[in-house]
């Protein structure tokens, strides 16, 4: 079996390191030689990546060179049926755990294609939105107004009272929302449903999370400086205030750490400190909730936010048991418990999407070689801001042998580097490359710098090949920029020719 060690085989600078010096005859495992054995190392259940006869990936039994041949390049690679085994995984993870009514609410911000919505609405998801962008893609995607919660620190007098006309839920995280609810329920004639955003800090979390997110002080310091919740002693005022409020109706709480650790014992420490704050808040105001929302974070078994790659070795079962366990020992009351609410995004949607890029100039020098592909971190902006680590495959050459380290970049005027130190078949213009996991937090923070349009998108089901994200062109990039008056008469004017020469 695959073991990930940082990706001995990929992720260590073979420049500098002697692979022979990384190896132990008797510890190491084989490191995979040819991108089929790269994909079976790393596979999981819900992934739909096979290589067919002629040795090349397929994505639920669609070749990529023919993909990218009538879609262009580079493209996003949606497939449905992925995207539905991890819904219904994560679902059943906890529903067979927890006694009371669970629901899965899909947190948009992780990928905000209304047709994933569309989806995971049919599957019955509730939703997770911040805003009144995302607010409309989640309803314009079909969810149930009666699943969906509204997040945010500084909500707009109009967000509250969107969400209060539609129904949703709104997670209470500022004393002045109070007035805020107040005016919207007066002009609507309705009450409105909420949950108080808690904060917890538990002490454990600083021996589970990962070195990377912990400052000097540790994550927990990090955690209290956070600008989401209120621990126990700010909650408790607001609890009382919004238990008097006739307009309002309580119905729990909410509380969301994120992605911290892949130790199902950090999802445990956080189940238990929520669980310790709502009895010890229930002492104090005999308010007790009906549904408790414990926020998103989910890790799935490979996750480029890890910062390594490889198959990790726990399953969402693993995460569910943990924080169920806790939350049931923490509890420990008569009363019925409260439903479940959780909120997913990189858990469902990471592996569901591929990106596809082709190769262009093969640059050898200085001992190294840097293969350009028409996807840049415009496309993956996280490689840049959260050092995101991408697995890729080299598409079409699936069953060639690994000729060594190469440099996969981007083509932008920043170094735009997607893998470093990659192993790849001696690459060859017009190849097509497989970034995997590429389904979260990469479409929603892409930017168009150096003026390259966004790609486009597509949906692999029963039905055949959809476009559900038109390919950007070099107007769109420029459509709401407006030229004034008085510099369109002396500025000349290219663009035209350019246009005919796209």
């Amino acid at each position: 079996m695959f073991v990930s060690l940082k990706c001995v085989y990929t992720y260590i600078e073979f420049a500098t390191i002697e692979i022979s010096t990384l190896l132990s005859p008797v510890a190491m495992p084989l490191l995979p030689a040819t991108g089929a054995e790269l994909l079976e190392s790393i596979r999981i259940n819900s992934d739909a990546l096979a290589v067919d006869a002629g040795g090349a990936l397929t994505i639920d039994g669609h070749a990529p060179a023919a993909l990218v041949e009538r879609y262009g390049s580079p493209l996003f690679v949606t497939v449905e049926s992925t995207l539905r085994a991890n819904y219904r995984r994560i679902h059943t993870a906890f529903a067979t755990r927890w006694p009371a009514p669970v629901n899965v609410l899909y947190s948009i911000k992780a990928n905000n294609a209304l047709a994933v919505r569309a989806i995971l609405s049919s599957e019955g998801a509730g939703g997770d939105c911040f805003g009144l962008g995302e607010l409309y893609a989640t309803l314009e995607g079909g969810a149930d107004p009666r699943l969906v919660v509204m997040n945010g620190s500084n909500k707009t007098e109009a967000e509250i009272d969107a969400a209060l006309a539609q129904g949703i839920t709104i997670n209470v995280d500022a004393t002045d929302e109070l007035d805020f609810l107040r005016a919207a329920c007066a002009r609507h004639g309705r009450r409105a449903k909420v949950n108080l955003r808690l904060k917890v800090l538990p002490p454990e979390l600083d021996h589970h999370v990962n070195e990377l997110h912990k400052s000097a002080h540790g994550y927990v310091a990090n955690l209290r400086r956070v600008k989401w919740g209120f621990v126990t002693e700010g909650a408790r005022p607001l609890v009382e205030e919004l238990q008097r409020m006739e307009c309002v109706e309580l119905t729990g709480y909410h509380c969301h750490v994120g992605h911290l650790s892949k130790a199902p014992d950090a999802s445990a420490a956080v189940a238990g400190a929520v669980a310790e704050a709502v009895s010890e808040l229930a002492r104090a105001t005999g308010f007790y909730p009906r549904v408790l929302d414990l926020g998103g974070g989910w890790a799935p078994q490979r996750d480029p936010s890890f910062r390594e790659a490889g198959r990790q070795a726990f399953g969402i079962e693993d995460y569910a048991a943990a924080t169920t366990a806790a939350l049931r020992d923490g509890l420990r009351t008569d009363a019925p418990l409260p439903a479940l609410w959780i909120e997913p995004g990189r858990y469902i949607v990471g592996n569901a999407v591929v990106l596809l890029a082709r190769v262009g100039t093969v640059k050898r020098d200085a001992g190294l070689c840097w293969m350009h592909v028409d996807a840049s971190t415009n496309n993956l902006p996280r490689i840049e801001s959260g050092h995101f680590h991408y697995t890729v495959l080299p598409a079409t050459r699936m069953n060639e042998s690994f000729a060594g380290p190469v440099e996969i970049v981007g083509s932008t005027c920043f170094r735009s580097l997607i893998g470093g130190a990659r192993p790849m078949p001696a690459p060859q213009r017009g190849d097509i490359v497989a970034i995997l996991d590429a389904g979260m937090y990469a479409e929603v923070f892409s930017n168009q710098f150096n003026g390259v349009p966004r790609p486009g998108g597509v949906l692999l089901s029963g039905y055949g090949v959809d476009e559900i994200r038109q390919r950007e062109t070099i107007d769109d990039v420029f459509r709401l920029q407006r030229m004034p008056a008085w510099l369109a008469q002396i500025a000349p004017r290219w663009s035209a020719a350019l246009g005919e020469a796209q």
